[in-house]
């Protein structure tokens, strides 16, 4: 492991392996969302339906967070969106735990979401800015990898700090929020291409021709079935775990598998995958995401949690690197934080949904039904993704095509 990360360490620029340092001191102490629906059913005495309402406010603050994010990373500069979603993240952390009524709680969730998810299509678009074609899915790869070693951590400290004070969990996560936000501040440099400015205002690009991208609004539609099925990891799962008598060191013990499992097998599967036709790569991964996901409504104990949520992990090693190379290819050099602030947004609409449908289900049919209707969704997804392959990748090359007739120009 230490080899690969060695050969791979000079391939990839310095500002990504800052990048990537600051990512794993964020996600050591990413703490309050997978604990924030233990947090509103044990702490604040809400309902699993009430409690997915207002979980849902997160994913409305995603959505925000993915067109604010996204034009301010284009417009304004990918480090000054990367401060503000760190430091304004990390007062949005404080102000859950510090909330006292109902609709401040819901402010702060709102605020959460909105500022802290701005980070994802300005840290994409800037690995975009830096890493050549050929080896984005590498360097995605390793980010997502750091992320659930980070996050490996986090939950085994989160389970213990929860079953003491929910306080502590606003705290951590505060805290190394804002030392990510201190190194981007001293050590990253602005990435944006500075483009001549066109005279013809309405030459210039903008959101309009991200929608008008058939091609890529497909693919987001298809994350937004994955995206829809994996926040039941965080809002539904630790519901139904701890209703069948789970503690929630136990819920976080088994969820630091996910994290560790990454750690282990992350880097040597993406070497592995990046040869690999992309939309086989994305089928497949959707089709174990269901199977896993599909085993929770089957198992009660430890060891059965255990092999789901193993099987639904090697799922996502494959598919989330590779849907954020796809994304990155098909983006016009111009839009880069856009095309990723949309695709931020499919998962921002996916966190709106998935916990009020989460929450619903659990309060009606129940947890079998809702597990079985994941894994039923991904087939379907898996089924586009093979359906759709040719179109995307038809996307990617005419996108490439004309990235290198601007630079022979």
């Amino acid at each position: 492991m230490l080899g690969l990360l060695k050969s791979v360490y000079a391939e990839l620029p310095r500002v990504y392996w800052t990048i990537w340092l600051g990512t794993l001191v964020n996600k050591l102490g990413s703490v309050v969302l997978p604990f924030l629906a233990l947090y509103l059913t044990q702490e604040r005495a809400l309902s699993k339906s009430a409690t997915g309402l207002l979980i849902s406010l997160y994913g409305v603050g995603a959505i925000l967070a993915g067109l604010t994010g996204g034009m301010l990373a284009d417009h304004v500069g990918r480090r000054f969106t990367l401060l503000l979603s760190l430091f304004g993240g990390a007062a949005a952390m404080l102000g859950i735990g510090a909330a006292r009524d109902l609709p401040m709680l819901a402010l702060a969730v709102l605020l959460m979401g909105w500022l802290s998810e701005m980070y994802r299509p300005a840290v994409a678009a800037l690995i975009a800015d830096v890493v050549p074609p050929e080896k984005r899915i590498r360097a995605f790869g390793l980010l997502y990898w750091v992320i659930n070693l980070g996050f490996a951590v986090a939950m085994t400290i989160g389970g213990l700090a929860a079953s003491k004070s929910f306080l502590m969990l606003f705290v951590l996560d505060a805290l190394t929020m804002t030392l990510y936000g201190v190194l981007v501040f001293f050590k990253v440099p602005e990435t944006r291409p500075i483009h001549p400015e066109s005279s013809d205002k309405t030459a210039r690009p903008g959101l309009l021709d991200v929608i008008a991208d058939g091609p890529f609004l497909l693919l987001v539609g298809l994350v937004f079935g994955i995206a829809l099925v994996m926040w039941q990891s965080g809002t539904s799962a630790p519901m139904d775990m701890t209703a069948k008598g789970l503690s929630k060191s136990t819920y976080g013990a088994l969820f630091a598998i996910n994290g560790v499992l990454i750690a282990l097998v992350q880097p040597r599967m993406t070497s592995w995958l990046a040869p690999k036709p992309r939309s086989m790569v994305l089928a497949i991964s959707a089709v174990v995401f269901g199977i896993g996901f599909g085993l929770f409504g089957f198992v009660s104990g430890v060891t059965g949690y255990a092999v789901a949520i193993a099987i639904w992990t090697l799922g996502e090693i494959a598919h989330l690197p590779t849907a954020n190379a796809v994304v990155a290819d098909m983006a016009p050099t111009k839009l880069r934080g856009r095309y990723q602030g949309v695709y931020s947004m499919a998962w921002g609409f996916a966190s709106v949904a998935a916990p009020i449908v989460g929450g619903a289900v659990l309060d009606g049919p129940g947890a079998r039904t809702l597990w079985v209707g994941c894994a039923v969704l991904m087939l379907l997804v898996g089924a586009g993704h093979l359906a759709m392959g040719s179109i995307i990748q038809g996307s990617v090359h005419q996108n490439e095509s004309a990235g290198t007739a601007r630079r022979d120009a």
